[in-house]
């Protein structure tokens, strides 16, 4: 959500220059406002629908982004981290430890703020206290070579979600009754130990898992991404990836006694079992069985989700990319201008997500009434607007200048 820029792009993958800034890869931005719009579904719509006859059905909303989108954007956190210091070639060299303290107070900024959105009236899990927690983590992993920046990714992909299973039992045994909400306020800070299991693993967003994503990210923005074999590479790898895992899931399931021991494991019946699977609610007690490890439910930290959500994030961006590179090679600066509303509110996240939280709680009482179809149109076009003026005054969002404005002027203070 925060605030990057790319040198050396193509002109087939670059935008306009905000005030102050280099050229923006294009793609990234498009992603971003995917991602965004994906988020704001989840938040507005419910993720599941009841039947005609009996029973539930997955949302269109928790079908299409549940978990995916949450992913997308730590994904691109890391993206945003690597153009921020360097790109393809790394940071500069003398320039590590101003970027290293423009990356920490950056953290601090987003994670206030995520404090503060999170004490709203909202029933939205925020993500930008772990999101400032994750550019914390990414610190030591800033001047890592491409290679062993790979290494380092599919290693926590793959390794991560098995140490989650075996200690998020054992932790939750250990601190309940004492858990959080759904989003850590300034009061959690006093309970610093349940907080610190909350965001690393109890809770909506555990950093254990979660920090794979932000180093995947991280990796692919040291590629050249204006590239459009690079793109292509993305879309296919990630398309791979994403469709491998979630079939895997369906053949272990398939097995004799899967679907049993977790129906038995989490109290659900059938048709609660396969909903819960979908939208990833109402798991609880899943870890209780081996076959948790065969999931791919959203939000569940299971190998198979976290390798399909990566899948997906990786596939998105290189889709967002080639998107970028047909409008700009096509149409020229004209293709590029009728992408404003996305790729502007995608240059805008921090303020659209932010000021979507704030409007949900200001709104609440206008906004019960309608259709929550109607709803998140009104949101998703109005932050389209917002994008589109900001991309014609060429500006940044506000949250998005201050954060910069702010990290800049202190990382370069002696």
């Amino acid at each position: 959500m925060t605030e990057t820029s790319s040198r050396g792009t193509k002109a087939g993958s670059r935008g306009a220059r905000p005030a102050g800034g280099s050229p923006r890869i294009l793609g990234v931005d498009l992603a971003r406002a995917v991602a965004l719009v994906g988020m704001m579904a989840v938040h507005i719509l419910p993720l599941r629908v009841a039947l005609a006859g009996d029973g539930f059905a997955p949302s269109w909303a928790a079908s299409l982004f549940s978990g995916r989108a949450s992913a997308l954007f730590v994904l691109l956190a890391g993206v945003g981290l690597a153009l921020l210091t360097g790109g393809a070639s790394g940071p500069a060299p003398g320039k590590l430890g101003a970027l290293r303290r423009n990356v920490l107070i950056r953290a601090g900024l987003i994670a206030l703020i995520g404090f503060g959105v999170g004490m709203l009236d909202t029933n939205v899990a925020v993500i930008l206290v772990h999101y400032g927690l994750l550019f914390l983590a990414a610190l030591p992993f800033l001047n890592m070579r491409r290679r062993k920046l790979a290494w380092w990714a599919a290693g926590w992909l793959l390794l991560s979600p098995l140490l989650y299973y075996v200690l998020r039992p054992w932790v939750e045994g250990a601190m309940d009754p004492f858990r959080l909400g759904n989003s850590p306020g300034f009061a959690d800070l006093g309970t610093p130990l349940v907080f610190l299991a909350d965001v690393l693993l109890t809770g909506y967003y555990p950093l254990l898992v979660w920090f794979g994503f932000l180093l995947a990210g991280l990796f692919v923005g040291r590629l050249a991404l204006s590239r459009p074999p690079v793109a292509l590479g993305l879309l296919v790898a990630g398309s791979a990836m994403a469709v491998g895992s979630k079939l895997a899931s369906e053949w272990l399931l398939d097995r004799p006694g899967a679907l049993k021991a977790l129906r038995s494991a989490t109290e659900l019946n059938a048709n609660g079992l396969e909903v819960a699977l979908a939208t990833g609610q109402r798991l609880d007690g899943s870890m209780g069985t081996p076959w948790f490890l065969a999931v791919s439910a959203p939000h569940s930290g299971a190998p198979l989700d976290v390798l399909h959500v990566t899948g997906c994030a990786l596939a998105v961006l290189g889709a967002a990319q080639l998107l970028c590179m047909a409008f700009s090679a096509l149409l020229g600066g004209v293709g590029q201008m009728l992408l404003w509303p996305l790729t502007g509110a995608g240059a805008a996240t921090l303020t659209i997500y932010a000021g979507h939280l704030v409007a949900l709680d200001l709104f609440s009482d206008v906004s019960a009434p309608l259709p929550r179809n109607l709803l998140f149109i009104i949101y998703v076009v109005a932050a389209l607007l917002l994008g589109l003026l900001l991309k014609f005054i060429g500006r940044r969002g506000p949250l998005e200048a201050l954060v910069h404005s702010v990290s800049t002027t202190l990382s370069r203070a002696k």
